[in-house]
């Protein structure tokens, strides 16, 4: 009889433990927070390099700024500074992109790894039009962002030879 009644209490435990884990993970991921924004930035250094191997084969190396505006219910670092670092490679416009992104406001900032894809088509009359799309994820904060995780989307396009827009959305929660 003794170990049967041990059985029921410690069942009764185990059982107990998994719902309190559940209701501990449901409530972290309730702690998410919803984000959106718009970022114009321009190029204050780019090289390309053109590899040689097949036609239109282009690597290149970036710097842009910016700045982000928050689009969301939720307020993000709206009016932030933004340094973008990008590398592409291209064939004819196309191919991947990657880089690190820094927002900026008030002595606090987030870093964020980004990669995507460029897309390039021809308007009739000739013109590239330039769209690019991908993932970010949170890498680190500062300031009221120290121990930021979180992910999202982009997508964006250039408005000019040397600026572009780009719409974001993800959501972030601080690792304490």
């Amino acid at each position: 009889m003794g170990i049967l009644t041990c059985k029921r209490p410690l069942a009764l435990l185990v059982g107990l433990a998994l719902v309190f884990a559940f209701f501990v993970a449901t409530s972290m991921a309730q702690q998410k927070t919803k984000i959106a924004g718009k970022m114009t930035c321009a190029y204050v250094m780019q090289k390309k390099l053109d590899v040689g191997d097949t036609e239109g084969h282009v690597i290149s190396l970036a710097q842009s700024e910016g700045t982000n505006v928050s689009t969301g219910e939720n307020e993000f670092m709206d009016g932030a500074r933004i340094v973008n670092m990008s590398f592409s490679d291209v064939i004819k416009g196309n191919g991947p992109h990657q880089g690190y992104l820094k927002h900026e406001k008030n002595g606090n900032s987030t870093f964020t790894g980004w990669n995507g894809k460029i897309t390039t088509i021809f308007s009739d009359e000739g013109a590239p039009i330039i769209t690019f799309e991908g993932i970010f994820t949170y890498i680190r904060g500062t300031g009221k962002f120290e121990g930021i995780q979180g992910s999202g989307t982009y997508k964006g396009r250039f408005i000019s030879e040397k600026e572009y827009t780009v719409e974001w959305e993800g959501e972030y929660f601080i690792k304490k």
